[in-house]
């Protein structure tokens, strides 16, 4: 399973997001084996000052549904910047 989440925000509102997300990846790495994330973001911002920031996390294993509710529940924890929307992709 591969998993994109993305959200935007004006990164003033939020000056810790870095820090606090490669935190939370960190935590994640260290709870689900076989893990690997990313962090990114488009380049440019949108008429509304707004950045989009992408989280990705590859996971092979049978605990999807626990890792989303895990994310989820971290990402509201730490007050990250909300809506964040998830889209699964999964290999052919």
């Amino acid at each position: 399973m591969t998993l994109y989440v993305y959200f935007k925000f004006i990164v003033a509102e939020y000056p810790r997001a870095l820090e606090i997300i490669r935190a939370m990846q960190d935590k994640l790495l260290g709870e689900y084996a076989g893990l690997r994330c990313n962090l990114l973001k488009r380049p440019n911002a949108d008429d509304e000052g707004r950045e989009t920031w992408m989280e990705t996390y590859e996971l092979i294993t049978s605990e999807q549904v626990g890792f989303l509710n895990r994310l989820s529940e971290l990402a509201l924890e730490l007050k990250l910047p909300q809506p964040r929307r998830n889209e699964i992709f999964i290999s052919l």
